[in-house]
């Protein structure tokens, strides 16, 4: 008995130890009190951020990018309350009213709210949530807590508008400015130019040396500083290729499909069943694909032409029908709208469009009188319904069927639609050319690595991971093996889950993990071969080692971290600087000669323009010519792809500013524009933020 109390006693602990270490326990992992991160002081749980999680941002497929998205609106959250306490800002009941249900709705509202078929905000829908929120109605458990974070969303839109409400009406522009911008909008100059390109300028015995580049980025501190610890990896791809007996096993497949092809009485269904689609509409020859645009027109309906390769797939294309159709239509609508599901609703849109429809068999020339009263299409009542001329497929097929094919010219036809009920008037169908248009179908057969092939990729890359389990000595036998491709990843922080050329998704997420790993060091080889299946077909597209490379700590880099990056770029500068020091004078010729380079004019140049045409990027260049007196030559100025020197032709002043008060209101408006932008941007850096997403995720 005693042994029986030993193992009940031991797998209990195991028990606790496992739940332990995992999300929500301790040795390593996050106890049950541990937040999500702090924001400003408050701390975000758990229960909060997955509760937020599922109700936001849900048009969002990726868990990676949602969890990235909710974490950066908990964080504007989070400074914007903060802001708002400071300030004595508040959104109090009777506005939250209003922004949900009243006048003033709420962006939030017209987000979640608008009706995607009519682009119009449904107050029918919204009505239904005020009356059972009025009346104490039952509304079920999920709907209440996606209104509960909707009102969060709410309430934060609406106190970020406040405070860069306050922000903008802080804002002010004095004459002097406005007068200065209307120089420099209006004004223009003319320039005699001189450029030595860096390459021009001999290196000779110039070196860039430590000290240079710690300066360097000294000076770029903005642009090199870590604010947090990143890690870059090294990872060996090997791509899975389909080899030509994979190839020839799918020709023979794509034979058999094509043989049901041919004899299928539903070419819809069979398409869909083979990986292909069935075209609703017709095309001229000129608009098909090259493989066969030139036979289609020899094709019988009913004919099967293929196989032949496109992009990654054998494809085979099938006739459905041919005819001559209206390269464009034009028509009038009257449109009855009918949300989703609404039995009342339709029937009522069938009656007075019936109705509609047996008044205008009698007299057409009604029909823009009545669209004008009845339609509750808002982008054409009131010009009578007037759709104008349009070609195939801008509107629902239903629609699209009559205007082209079935109806004719000075019919009235009933039309549903997703969006409501149609009384459709086709006023003239308009031929070009009387070129066939070709109805089609298609089918497809990926040509696929098959499971040999992948067997065979993940066996080496097995083979690898237990044949060299140093980073150094993989790379090393990587080089020599040409189905394997190397490279090194950008900074990974320890949030993240994009790796160039490999993507975002959950295995990149899982790459990121192993890298920061409390266990794993530089140099270390994971032990796990990761599989980046193709997102369209859903095979293994390449499989993946990874290492770790570098660890790179907050703050400034090191030189040698960063001499392969910089090391050009200070090259050119130390360069630049040399030629500065070589120049004498004030003759644009002479010191072209003296570096092999020209004089060039450049004409109404603006000082609001930072970009010169012919030499790029170059405020300098325009801070000389607008500076300096006509005739007046400029030092050797250090620019960003060589060493100018400029000389000032003419100066043309754009004369006194009129229209002060314009000039103001415009110049105080574009600041006011960028406020909604920049501001939260900069109170970010105002609050701590502490992130424990690696812990959970």
């Amino acid at each position: 008995m005693w042994l029986v109390f030993i193992i009940i006693a031991l797998a209990t602990a195991s028990f606790i130890l496992m739940d332990a270490m995992g999300p929500g326990g301790g040795m390593g992992g996050a106890n049950a009190g541990t937040p999500i991160g702090t924001i400003a002081g408050q701390s975000v749980s758990q229960t909060d951020f997955n509760r937020s999680n599922e109700f936001l941002f849900g048009n969002i497929q990726d868990p990676n990018a949602k969890r990235e998205v909710l974490w950066n609106y908990y964080i504007e959250n989070g400074i914007i309350a903060n802001e708002a306490e400071a300030l004595g800002m508040a959104v109090g009941r009777d506005e939250l009213m209003d922004l949900q249900f009243g006048a003033n709705i709420s962006p939030v509202i017209r987000n979640n709210f608008t009706n995607p078929n009519t682009g119009q905000l449904d107050v029918t829908r919204l009505q239904q949530f005020k009356n059972q929120f009025e009346t104490g109605g039952n509304i079920e458990p999920q709907l209440a807590m996606f209104w509960s974070e909707q009102e969060k969303q709410i309430k934060k839109e609406a106190l970020q508008s406040k405070i860069n409400s306050l922000v903008q009406k802080a804002i002010y522009t004095p004459n002097w400015m406005a007068e200065s911008g209307y120089q420099e909008e209006n004004g223009s100059a003319d320039i005699a130019v001189v450029k030595i390109p860096f390459d021009n300028i001999p290196a000779g015995d110039i070196s860039v040396s430590d000290a240079d580049i710690s300066s360097y980025i000294t000076k770029n501190k903005a642009t090199y500083e870590l604010k947090e610890e990143m890690r870059q990896a090294t990872y060996l791809s090997y791509k899975l290729v389909p080899s030509p007996a994979d190839s020839a096993r799918l020709l023979a497949t794509m034979n058999e499909v094509m043989t049901g092809f041919r004899t299928t009485q539903n070419d819809s269904s069979f398409t869909i069943a083979n990986n292909g689609f069935y075209s609703t509409g017709y095309g001229k020859a000129t608009q098909l694909d090259e493989f066969y645009k030139d036979k289609v027109g020899s094709f019988e309906v009913g004919q099967v032409y293929g196989p032949y390769v496109l992009g990654t797939s054998y494809q085979a294309v099938k006739l459905i029908d041919k005819r001559v159709l209206p390269d464009s239509v034009k028509a009038r609508h009257i449109m009855r709208t009918v949300t989703a599901g609404n039995a009342t609703q339709l029937a009522e849109a069938n009656r007075l469009i019936d109705s509609l429809q047996g008044a205008l068999n009698r007299n057409k020339s009604n029909f823009a009188a009545l669209a004008e009263e009845f339609s509750q299409d808002p982008s054409n009542a009131s010009e009578g319904g007037d759709l104008g001329y349009f070609t195939q497929g801008r509107f629902p097929k239903s629609f699209n069927d009559v205007c082209f094919l079935s109806g004719e010219e000075g019919g009235v036809y009933k039309v549903q639609t997703s969006v409501g009920v149609h009384l459709l008037y086709v006023e003239d169908r308009m031929f070009l050319d009387g070129e066939p248009g070709y109805q089609l179908a298609y089918v497809n057969t990926p040509i696929l690595p098959g499971e040999e092939t992948q067997t065979k990729g993940y066996d080496t890359m097995l083979e690898l991971i237990s044949s060299y389990p140093f980073l150094s000595d993989l790379k090393a036998a990587a080089s020599s093996n040409p189905t394997l491709t190397t490279a090194t990843t950008d900074n990974l922080p320890i949030n993240g889950y994009q790796i160039a050329d490999l993507g975002g998704s959950n295995v990149s997420r899982e790459v990121v993990k192993w890298l920061f790993n409390a266990n794993t060091s530089v140099n270390d080889v994971s032990q796990t071969v990761y599989e980046y299946t193709n997102p369209v077909n859903y095979y293994p597209e390449r499989y993946v080692i990874v290492g770790l490379e570098r660890i790179n700590a907050p703050g400034l880099p090191s030189a040698a971290d960063l001499r392969d990056k910089v090391e050009f770029t200070i090259l050119n500068q130390l360069k630049g600087e040399k030629a500065v020091s070589q120049i004498s004078g004030t003759n644009l010729g002479s010191i072209a000669s003296q570096f092999n380079a020209t004089v060039d004019t450049l004409r109404n140049l603006s000082m609001l323009n930072n970009f010169v045409p012919g030499l790029g990027n170059e405020p300098g260049v325009l801070g000389a010519a607008f500076g300096q007196e006509n005739g007046g030559v400029s030092a050797p100025l250090l620019g960003n792809s060589g060493v100018y020197v400029v000389k000032t032709l003419n100066k043309t002043s754009a004369g006194d500013a009129t229209g002060i008060s314009f000039i103001k209101r415009t110049m105080a408006g574009g600041k006011k524009t960028s406020i909604q932008y920049g501001l939260l941007e900069a109170l970010k850096g105002l609050h701590e933020v502490e992130d424990n997403r690696a812990i959970f995720y």
